[in-house]
């Protein structure tokens, strides 16, 4: 396996993350990406000590190169200078999305509405913020990324949506220890 370093931050509420890419011959190409920020507990579990962080031991992350995003899948993906900048880290980030091109994000007494329809958010740890926005409307090939754990997540409330080529993988399984989870 060959490791790639990105650039981590300091910062765990960013949830950046560290690629381990693994052999091109392994099934559909798939690439490891280690959970290092707690901007996805509960569903992807960083290491204790670091802030927020529920395990003795970092999740990781399977991803595979998909071109069709859709709502509720978990995406890795590049940041960009603004969200770099806002954030106060660079390198590959992993978020929820929520919204697809073409939508209408808004969010009322905590919750996340789409086109006017409360998503249902099981996922979610604690009630969404909307920072600045309280509707945002998501462009063309474009898609709006939250991290589960709201309160500690830098993530499209803050810097906007995500250009779609900006993504490298979407999330497929979670490896935690021995167990491999699959992601719906």
């Amino acid at each position: 396996m060959k490791v790639i370093a990105l650039a981590l931050a300091s910062l765990a509420l960013v949830g950046c993350g560290r690629m381990v890419v693994m052999d091109r011959d392994a099934e559909a190409a798939e690439e490891s990406l280690e959970v290092v920020g707690s901007s996805m507990e509960p569903t992807l579990h960083c290491a204790r000590p670091a802030f927020g962080c529920r395990a003795r031991h970092d999740d990781e992350v399977l991803i595979r190169a998909e071109q069709k995003i859709q709502r509720r899948e978990i995406v890795a993906f590049q940041v960009g200078t603004q969200a770099r900048r806002d954030c106060g880290a660079g390198g590959m980030y992993v978020k929820r999305v929520v919204a697809l091109a073409g939508e209408r994000v808004s969010f009322r007494e905590g919750a996340v509405y789409v086109n006017g329809r409360r998503l249902r958010e099981p996922y979610a740890n604690g009630p969404t913020d909307p920072m600045d926005d309280t509707q945002v409307y998501v462009p063309d090939r474009h898609v709006f990324v939250l991290g589960d754990n709201r309160a500690q997540s830098c993530d499209s409330r803050v810097w906007g949506p995500l250009a779609v080529r900006r993504i490298v993988g979407v999330g497929v399984a979670i490896q935690r220890g021995e167990r491999r989870i699959p992601l719906p």
